[in-house]
């Protein structure tokens, strides 16, 4: 049996005469023996079968409770002793009673089957977000992917909890915005500010790749900034399709502009390099402004999926922007068509693109002007633009943006 990680003292009400009990947490599971004594009477394993109840007054945790026989039994301790446990088997168990725990403020966000709010904790006055989910059994296999990540640059997941019709997942609250809105926006206008980026994410995968475990759906949408304005607050969100290297039975994904030709093979193959691809696809777009493959190939499902298969990608667009070379040498890596001969993470921070930075500011500059450039519209954006505002909505107060038509 695992040490014990947490102990105290609690009491269950009854008519006559209240019982009282010793509550001890473990790594794996909790134990309840009768007080002062050795012998246990209840035991509770921590895992998704099972569920813990809370019990509030007052804006603070006053019981706790778990199913004993098919009712629940609720134990009555010290509210510092309740959120104490609760921080131990947070993400470890599903809970119960969302609404006595946080108060919504706001809906912050929306995907393809989820909703995500703004939510503030009662007992310690915290915000956070709160993704809301209908019920349905791909949830487990998101929060088992990410119940014991804890990474720099993967969004933290709080607690889980599970109602009648949905669950909801509770998790940091990010201040930034998706990098899809940024490219949407243009405002990713440095060398720097490339690396930056590509740099998190490659980071972000040795860490998976060290705990075993596959995105499979890298892309900008997923890739949010826990503070506006600071681009190495990068965080890599939304496990839903996530898998461990070691799983045989895998379900396929929907492919896009960002999955690598493996995936669309008769027998996929599925293994870190295909996220490997999808930072080089997402560092291409960075410095060209383009995707790896033209959008008007999307109207047609069967020639996307042909051209994605192929893995064919047209460089010399990368060329014509006057991406620095040693950012190309990354790309091509990052892209290589055939997963035996393309790059790991690790080995991607090794390139000398992360080694040495001998751009002037004149070329820092001049290859993203190109980008902006049309028949009619001209605009200039500084070299060292940094985005350092405080709110999403100011973002696009670059500095200095100089709009010349020309005549």
């Amino acid at each position: 049996m695992l040490p014990v990680i947490h102990s105290f003292t609690c009491e269950r009400i009854h008519y006559f005469m209240n019982s009282y009990y010793t509550v001890n947490i473990h790594s794996d599971q909790i134990r309840i023996n009768k007080f002062k004594s050795q012998t246990t009477k209840y035991i509770c394993p921590l895992d998704f079968e099972n569920k813990v109840y809370w019990y509030t007054e007052q804006q603070k945790i006053h019981a706790f409770g778990i199913i004993v026989r098919n009712k629940v039994k609720f134990f009555k301790g010290n509210h510092k002793d309740m959120e104490e446990m609760r921080k131990l088997i947070a993400c470890k168990i599903i809970f119960d009673g969302i609404v006595s725990l946080y108060k919504c403020n706001r809906q912050i966000g929306e995907g393809a089957d989820s909703k995500v709010f703004k939510v503030e904790d009662i007992v310690n006055k915290s915000s956070w977000a709160l993704k809301c989910l209908e019920r349905k059994d791909d949830f487990y296999q998101e929060i088992r992917m990410h119940q014991n990540l804890e990474h720099n640059h993967i969004i933290q997941f709080k607690e889980y909890f599970q109602g009648e019709q949905y669950y909801y997942i509770v998790m940091e609250l990010m201040g930034g915005q998706t990098l899809s809105k940024l490219f949407e926006r243009n405002l990713i206008t440095t060398h720097q500010q490339c690396k930056t980026i590509i740099q998190a994410l490659l980071l972000a995968l040795v860490y998976l790749k060290n705990e075993g475990i596959i995105h499979r759906d890298i892309k900008p949408a997923n890739i949010m900034f826990s503070q506006c304005g600071k681009l190495d607050s990068l965080k890599l969100v939304d496990f839903n399709f996530a898998i461990r290297s070691s799983d045989t039975n895998v379900q396929p994904i929907l492919y896009g502009m960002y999955t690598a030709p493996e995936a669309l093979c008769d027998n996929p193959i599925y293994t870190d390099k295909m996220d490997v691809y999808s930072c080089g696809a997402i560092l291409y777009k960075l410095y060209s402004g383009e995707d790896i493959h033209s959008i008007k190939y999307m109207q047609e499902s069967n020639l996307f999926y042909n051209i994605i298969k192929s893995g064919s990608i047209d460089f010399k667009v990368l060329e014509k922007t006057s991406v620095p070379n040693n950012a190309i040498q990354l790309i091509k890596a990052l892209l290589e068509s055939d997963p035996t001969k393309r790059v790991t993470a690790s080995e991607a921070l090794q390139f000398d693109y992360f080694q040495s930075d001998s751009l002037s500011p004149i070329e820092k500059r001049s290859r993203f002007q190109q980008r902006y450039q049309n028949d009619s519209l001209k605009i200039g954006i500084t070299a060292d633009f940094e985005m350092n505002i405080g709110q999403d909505a100011k973002c696009a107060n670059v500095r200095q943006i100089e709009i010349n038509h020309h005549p």
